[in-house]
């Protein structure tokens, strides 16, 4: 005997109904684009709104909705920048959120973006987006790049065949963008949905009328909902059956029934014939296209090819280093020497009455945090080359060469994209592992990407490179990020053979074309990854460095004094010593090195901030008082040196093999003083690798747990620090024989 399922909740048609109306009335009106990936949609939002969106040419980086409220007039304008989608039957997050937005949204007005130079396949999302009875204009994007490959549309005989006014624009250029907005909400209209097979559009009609006596479904999605249930949409399937609306799916499954009876495929069809209708409106509007080899075609006969694309995008990351030690290494020596010098001096004079804040404040605050910020113009030219890449469309390319070595994994070269991201942070990163379709690729994913190398890394490779390695920096941090994704991948694979076998098969990927970056959109994403560095260092990073001082300031023996007890004595050195054992094979196993490795788990720039409290903070609280007329003084003689350097350096970028300004120990800010001292070059190199592969950040650990379990995360955590120990290892090993 089976149990029969259960009822569906009853639901107040004629409430709802009244609730929609009055709540509809009183909102501002709602504007949703709508778009494929890579039509330049968000720039072109950019460039209306003055909104920050995020700016790339990933497929899907828009992963969330984005909006703005505009004021025009008296009238506030909601504008709702969905995600790209290729169509509205969703396979990827992307699309299904887009589909939701367009649901749920109620919107007054849609405006669709559209890329000139790929018309018919950004139809197919055109004709979809006509089922819905909502006013909508089309933005005709990127008519620039459509004339470069010799396409000529006419953008009247596209609005002809759509029945929806049609603009040219180029976003990045401001080309048809003054006006946008107003032109989207006072011109657009209803325009002329497809027409199916007579047997199609009667079952549609049938479903239709019975939506309209049902007051929980969107008016405007009638005719989209029904053609959806037709072809069988199981996400839409399960939406209505939760919400009470089974009878309606039933009706549907009756429809489809019949029609397969009669030799329809419902699904087939009406894909068929939205595929036809998009081609045949493509051949209308480029009547003459006659297609040239473009500079996108030409490029990627080298950044493609199977022997040179994978050595083109190993060196374009080295370059990507050597700009990044040129041109910010003074500045971080300036922040990390003179600047603290002058900090440290200051406060003395301003708290010398007071002992305890000044001890505080000049050894632990200035050498802690202030460390830590000394890498900031180190990270702000890492943003602004790696936005470069981005926007440019380059990185695509490099999930395209990664997808060779990604299949051998099992995934596709899709998954490459949270791993690229992981470079800037592995946060974001794991949260971005949902566009992956199955869910063995977003656990497989997550897993690994701990083992690229965020930018909260970067301080500690800087510091060691300019301390032990000054003449081949660059090359140093280029070889950690190198080696963290070689174990991600290695580590991937037997992963792939073990507990997380390989399902289904790949995807294709989109390339856009070559684009040059705007500036200032390349400086608002590298600023806002800069300031939000800086903004862990005045919270994360400056609450576990006083932690770390009053450990440090606790004597673990009797007879001594809080705050004059040396570091080794202190609470904070014992506990390090006792473990500082573990790493003593590794080459670091002195108590400084491992209890740095400690408030790391928090976040690896503290690993950084509490080196130079351990290191520099006894020294720091010997500061001599400055004055304020000397400090500028000081200061402005320091920042002009750091600038002259810096440009100095420049032509190094060409050389070989020293990549970079040379780092004398005249020339060494304190911290890397004291590290040349405290570590051999095969030692330096092993805790790097230990910090490149050991447990990821607390906030990483929270993602993985959110996405995925809290036993998958702390399985990670577990597996990372055992891999770490073992690489240590042989690094160290490996190294003090050559070094």
């Amino acid at each position: 005997m089976t149990a029969s399922p259960p009822p569906s909740p009853r639901v107040d048609e004629a409430a709802c109904a009244d609730t929609v109306a009055r709540l509809r009335a009183h909102r501002e009106p709602r504007t949703l684009v709508v778009g494929n990936p890579n039509t330049g949609k968000s720039t072109l939002i950019n460039a209306v709104a003055g909104t920050r969106l995020k700016v790339g040419n990933w497929s899907g980086v828009t992963v969330e909705k984005r909006e703005a409220h505009l004021k025009r007039g008296e009238q506030t304008i909601h504008l709702l920048d969905l995600p790209g989608a290729y169509s509205l039957s969703p396979h990827t997050p992307e699309e299904l959120i887009t589909r939701t937005a367009l649901l749920d949204e109620a919107p007054d007005v849609l405006l669709n973006v559209v890329d000139a130079g790929n018309l018919e396949r950004n139809l197919y999302l055109t004709l979809q987006l006509l089922e819905f009875r909502v006013p909508m204009l089309l933005a005709l994007n990127l008519v620039d790049e459509a004339k470069n490959k010799g396409l000529e549309v006419d953008a009247a005989a596209l609005s002809q065949e759509l029945g929806v006014p049609v603009v040219e624009t180029v976003g990045v250029k401001n080309i048809g963008t003054a006006g946008l907005l107003d032109a989207t909400l006072s011109r657009a209209q209803i325009g002329h949905p497809l027409r199916y097979p007579e047997a199609i559009e009667t079952a549609a009609a049938d479903l239709e009328d019975k939506m309209a006596a049902l007051a929980t479904l969107p008016p405007h999605a009638y005719r989209y909902l029904a053609l959806s249930l037709l072809e069988g949409d199981p996400s839409l399937r399960g939406r209505l059956s939760a919400t009470g609306h089974t009878p309606l799916v039933d009706a549907a499954d009756a429809h489809r029934a019949a029609l397969e009876l009669g030799g329809f495929d419902p699904l087939i069809e009406i894909a068929e014939a939205r595929y036809a209708r998009a081609g045949d409106i493509a051949r209308r509007a480029v009547p003459n296209a006659e297609l040239k080899l473009t500079l996108t075609e030409r490029l990627d006969k080298l950044a493609l090819n199977p022997w040179l694309g994978i050595p083109i995008f190993l060196g374009l990351v080295l370059l990507v280093f050597r700009l990044t030690f040129t041109i910010a290494a003074p500045f971080v020596d300036l922040i990390g020497g003179p600047l603290q010098d002058v900090a440290s001096g200051w406060a003395v004079s301003l708290l010398g009455g007071i002992p305890l804040l000044k001890d505080v404040v000049v050894g632990a605050i200035i050498p802690g945090v202030g460390t830590v910020l000394s890498f900031l113009p180190t990270l702000l030219v890492l943003y602004l080359a790696m936005s470069f890449l981005e926007d440019s469309g380059y990185m695509a390319r490099a999930a395209f060469l990664a997808d060779r070595t990604m299949r051998g994994l099992g995934l596709d070269g899709r998954a490459f994209i949270p791993l690229i991201l992981g470079f800037g942070c592995n946060v974001p990163a794991v949260y971005a592992t949902r566009t992956l379709e199955r869910k063995s690729d977003r656990v497989l994913v997550s897993m690994i990407l701990p083992f690229m190398s965020c930018s909260a890394r970067l301080p500690v490779y800087v510091i060691f490179s300019a301390a032990l390695f000054p003449k081949a920096g660059a090359w140093v941090v280029w070889s950690m990020y190198v080696l963290g994704m070689a174990v991600a991948f290695a580590f991937a694979w037997v992963l792939r053979k073990t507990s997380l076998p390989a399902e289904g098969s790949g995807v294709l990927l989109e390339l856009p074309p070559y684009r040059f970056p705007a500036w200032k959109v390349m400086w608002t994403h590298a600023a806002r990854r800069t300031a939000s560095f800086a903004k862990r260092a005045r919270t994360t990073v400056l609450a576990t460095v006083a932690v770390v001082w009053v450990l440090l300031s606790i004597p673990a023996v009797n007879g001594q004094k809080f705050g004059e007890v040396p570091p080794a004595q202190s609470l904070f050195g014992r506990a390090s010593q006792a473990v500082s054992p573990i790493f003593s094979p590794l080459g670091f196993g002195n108590w400084q090195a491992t209890g740095a490795l400690v408030p790391g788990f928090i976040a690896k720039e503290v690993v950084v901030g509490t080196l130079g409290q351990i290191y520099l903070g006894e020294e720091a609280k010997r500061a001599a008082p400055l004055g304020l007329v000397a400090g500028l003084q000081q200061t402005a003689l320091s920042t002009w040196e750091a600038v002259k350097t810096s440009v100095q350096a420049l032509p190094t970028l060409i050389a070989l093999p020293s990549l970079g300004a040379d780092s004398s120990a005249e020339q060494k800010t304190p911290l890397a003083k004291a590290l040349a001292k405290a570590f051999t070059p095969a030692a330096g190199l092993a805790y790097l690798v230990f910090v490149l592969l050991y447990t990821p950040c607390v906030a990483t650990i929270g993602a993985m747990q959110a996405e995925h379990g809290r036993r998958m995360a702390w399985m990670t955590v577990a597996y990372e620090m055992g891999i770490a120990w073992v690489a240590g290892l042989l690094v160290y090993q490996i190294a003090r024989h050559f070094l």
